[in-house]
């Protein structure tokens, strides 16, 4: 490995095993790159996401990440990714009571809590600002038609969640695991949906899961943003859990809630996400989002 080189290493994020959740690569020490080399590299590693970690200072963490087409202005299960590195490659520091940081990234800041588990793994929680419901331009018949679904399926009303500086999500909910598991998307015409309403991805969620440990079953449709499907998305279900909560389907009936969504079912890539949720009058006012990463492998990029 060249002065120019770095180590590469790709984790399962929100997957206590290898080969189920998102993957994410995290690279160290990229103060020195441009945000058009950071691309390039993205884009050839093609990951859902790449994270590169710039600084490091004083429980400040400065991260950019992107997927293979754009820089993200945050990331879930990159997150998650990056602060499992931190404590495996740098010694951060976490123990079972949590420890607070601070994420930031050119567009926003974030709080993310470390905790060491029994086992000894950290278990890392990023705290969002709650998204905001607002008029949805679509409806049942245009969303089922890029589904290959019959309007039928879809329960409405369709949303449209909404992060400040973050992420917009369009939100389906369907009738059954049957419907989500046939699914057959149109990820062109997805696509020219999302851009034409200014929305980042297509999340589809029922609550029947088969599992009563499990709140949601979920698919998140991304490709406006450069992924097709993604296996596991903090970002999504926050907005999930949201939409959940305002609708009083997240099953507590009291003012903290916690989602538990699978995802990344159908594409053999199985993972778990936790979403705790604070409200005050039936509104989402304080949200944590998180899980654990997985370490599968390493590689050498050339910084040049």
């Amino acid at each position: 490995m060249t002065a120019s080189d770095r180590t590469l290493t790709l984790y399962d994020a929100f997957s206590e095993v290898p080969g189920g959740g998102s993957v994410a690569g995290v690279v160290g020490s990229a103060s020195g790159l441009s945000s058009e080399r950071m691309q390039q590299i993205a884009t050839q590693v093609g990951a859902p996401a790449t994270c590169f970690v710039t600084d490091l200072n004083a429980r400040v963490v400065d991260v950019r990440f992107f997927s293979t087409l754009t820089e993200y202005p945050m990331c879930g299960h990159g997150t998650i990714a990056v602060f499992t590195w931190l404590v495996e490659e740098k010694g951060l520091e976490a123990d079972p009571e949590s420890v607070s940081w601070t994420l930031r990234t050119p567009e926003a800041m974030a709080t993310v809590d470390v905790a060491t588990r029994a086992d000894g793994r950290p278990e890392v929680m990023l705290e969002l600002e709650p998204t905001v419901a607002e008029p949805c331009p679509v409806g049942a018949a245009e969303v089922a038609s890029l589904l290959g679904i019959e309007a039928g399926m879809i329960i409405e009303p369709v949303g449209l969640e909404v992060a400040s500086s973050d992420f917009t999500h369009l939100v389906v909910q369907v009738d059954g695991l049957a419907t989500i598991v046939g699914l057959s998307p149109d990820y062109a015409a997805i696509t020219n949906l999302c851009r034409h309403i200014g929305a980042d991805t297509l999340a589809v969620f029922t609550t029947e899961t088969g599992d009563p440990g499990v709140t949601i079953r979920c698919r998140d449709f991304c490709p406006a943003v450069g992924t097709p499907e993604a296996a596991a998305t903090g970002t999504t279900n926050r907005a999930l859990a949201c939409y959940l909560v305002r609708r009083n389907l997240a099953g507590t009936g009291t003012d903290n809630s916690v989602v538990i969504a699978a995802q990344g079912v159908e594409m053999a890539r199985p993972s778990l996400i936790r979403t705790e949720v604070s409200m005050v009058d039936g509104l989402p006012t304080r949200l944590c989002v998180g899980g654990v990463a997985t370490r599968v492998s390493e590689e050498t990029v050339s910084m040049c």
